[in-house]
């Protein structure tokens, strides 16, 4: 089925809109009892209509209140009985939040994500050899609120029993090295277990820059993995064996540095590719050239928004939640939007959150049988304006989509105010074209334009740095940022990291 501009009711059965509605019917009935849906009378709404003229738009803060209850213990609050566990956000910006969630939340999320993995084992025949699934956050504790509800879930509750059905390629990691608490422990183990897979067929990563990360440690640490593999070892009381073969692969690797010596079955790789990803996404694709690359549909913390189909278009996740989107010309349903327009999510959640801004963007690129393909394109709210020039996210991405590896755009106020560009040292263009490049891509913004006109911006700077990338993970896990969630920004107003990577150019 060919996208088109107009909407395509080509399914038989329920349109997208009845759908919905069945999907949020369901959700307010089920939870009408709940202390929330008591105060905004779930029971009387009759539409969606209804629904929205009852509750407003919301934001995190007006359900903290109700989440902290729920942390504490307490049931029946936002819906109907206990939550089962919460996961933890954290972002560039803010701090960071408790998501809630219900048995039914995570029947949501799997009946969004287990179509999907069929779908990839009969497209790609991942019935024979590895693979390595990184979902649940590494290198954290055991946690609970101070109800003892756990913060995060296994791999395995995520994706539910009915995984093994069709999914039946083993774990190329036991489960153990992704509780370790130190993440250099974490690192030898998991590339110690990967190495030893040469028959791994299939990676499943959130960020694209957690498996270049790993990838970039076969140097970084090659004393410590070629010991390990040499002679064995023992880690966190795991006797660790020792793979003549596998050390074999690690020194030809070491001096070939192609990846397709070490995994020459690997087929597919899954990760985030949009929007900030995107960059490396294609560094990761030319460390992995034997792989077929996937994007992950958005599937955020608090629901999944899209899921891939079988030609990989983002489909909206019709039967996982209810979602609305914020346009400037007011809220629309998922069957009123225009393709090649961008627009703000909003969605409702089997855990709790009703009419929730999510702060994610998203764009439409056609409809498939009344289903709308929507392509992440990056968060709002984040602009730089130091002298009126309003620089968005956005924007910056597209100004520097030319550049490979690692770059961010930074504003700094002294000695007067101007824009630094971080770039990786190895660079093939001349930094002077580099700076020309970026600046006339910059001014393609009327603001920015203008204040350099003015002079109230000074000309662009770069700074080199080494390990830029792995000086920013660093950074965001400090802060208690997940290391899989990491998205390097291209444009970022936190500069405090930057001090000592590198002097300027």
């Amino acid at each position: 089925m060919l996208l088109s501009n107009s909407r395509c009711l080509l399914t038989p059965g329920q349109s997208l809109r009845q759908r919905q509605w069945a999907w949020l019917s369901a959700c307010l009935e089920r939870n009408a009892d709940s202390r929330f849906g008591h105060t905004h009378q779930f029971s009387l709404i009759r539409t969606i209509d209804d629904f929205r003229a009852t509750l407003p738009i919301s934001d995190y803060h007006e359900f903290k209140t109700s989440i902290d209850a729920v942390a504490g213990g307490e049931r029946d609050v936002l819906f109907k009985g206990p939550a089962v566990a919460f996961e933890v956000t954290s972002g560039t910006r803010g701090g960071s939040k408790l998501i809630p969630y219900s048995p039914h939340s995570l029947g949501d999320f799997q009946r969004a994500i287990l179509p999907w993995i069929e779908s990839l084992v009969e497209r790609h025949d991942l019935h024979e050899g590895a693979c390595y699934w990184a979902l649940s956050p590494v290198g954290r504790s055991l946690q609970t609120t101070p109800g003892g509800i756990p913060i995060g879930l296994p791999d395995a509750a995520y994706l539910g029993d009915e995984l093994t059905r069709f999914f039946r390629l083993p774990s190329a990691i036991p489960d153990w090295p992704g509780r370790l608490l130190d993440i250099h422990q974490w690192r030898l183990c998991t590339l110690y277990y990967l190495l030893r897979r040469d028959d791994l067929a299939f990676v499943s990563v959130w960020s694209p820059t957690f498996l270049l990360l790993l990838i970039d440690a076969l140097d970084s640490d090659f004393d410590a993995l070629h010991a390990l593999l040499c002679n064995g070892g023992c880690m966190a009381g795991h006797q660790l064996p020792a793979d003549a073969a596998a050390c074999r692969r690690l020194n030809e690797y070491r001096r070939e540095h192609d990846t397709r010596i070490l995994w020459p079955t690997l087929r597919l790789v899954s990760c985030w590719m949009d929007a900030g990803s995107s960059a490396y996404a294609k560094h990761l694709q030319a460390r992995l050239p034997q792989a077929v690359f996937q994007a992950k549909g958005l599937l955020s913390t608090e629901t999944v928004v899209t899921v891939p189909d079988d030609r990989d278009r983002p489909l909206l996740a019709v039967d996982s939640g209810f979602f609305e989107f914020g346009h400037a010309q007011g809220l629309c349903l998922g069957d009123e939007l225009r393709m090649g327009e961008c627009y703000e999510l909003m969605v409702t959640t089997s855990g709790g959150l009703y009419r929730y801004r999510t702060g994610d963007l998203v764009r439409c690129e056609g409809y498939v049988d009344d289903v709308p393909v929507l392509r992440f394109i990056g968060r709002s709210g984040m602009t730089s304006d130091l002298v009126g020039e309003k620089l968005d996210e956005r924007f910056v991405e597209t100004s520097l989509e030319f550049l490979p590896g690692f770059r961010m755009l930074l504003p700094r106020s002294e000695p007067s105010p101007h824009y630094l560009l971080l770039l990786d040292r190895d660079q093939s263009v001349p930094l002077a074209d580099i700076a020309r490049e970026v600046e006339t891509r910059l001014c393609a913004n009327v603001h920015y334009a203008y204040a350099r006109r003015l002079g109230q911006l000074a000309e662009l700077q770069l700074l080199m740095v080494d390990n830029g990338l792995q000086g920013y993970v660093h950074h965001m896990t400090a802060r208690g940022m997940r290391l899989g969630d990491i998205k390097p920004p291209a444009l970022s107003v936190d500069t405090d990291w930057i001090s000592g990577l590198a002097e300027q150019t």
